[in-house]
């Protein structure tokens, strides 16, 4: 039994998507992320963590000077951070 025209051309298509699929996959990668690293040229690591169920809060490390910083969102304002204080890590671990 001869296969009828319209089942080749379902075929062909089908193929064509399946190597369309290949094509795109193959060639995608996911973006790469550094991690930031002691003796990088800024010296500065930041790293967030959950604050409460709406707001996160920012840690930064200053390297050079041994000072970790916070940094809280602003309830009034959206978008802006405020000054939450900081600590002087040398001080504090040579106790």
């Amino acid at each position: 039994m001869k296969p009828s025209k319209r089942s080749i051309i379902a075929g062909l298509v089908g193929l064509n998507v399946f190597l369309l699929v290949a094509m795109v996959l193959s060639t995608y990668s996911l973006p790469e992320a550094f991690a930031q690293r002691a003796g990088a040229s800024s010296n500065f690591i930041s790293v967030t963590c959950r604050a409460d169920n709406e707001f996160d809060v920012l840690y930064i490390l200053d390297l050079g000077q041994r000072r970790l910083m916070c940094f809280v969102p602003d309830r009034n304002l959206k978008g802006q951070m405020k000054f939450g204080g900081d600590r002087d890590l040398g001080q504090d671990f040579n106790r």
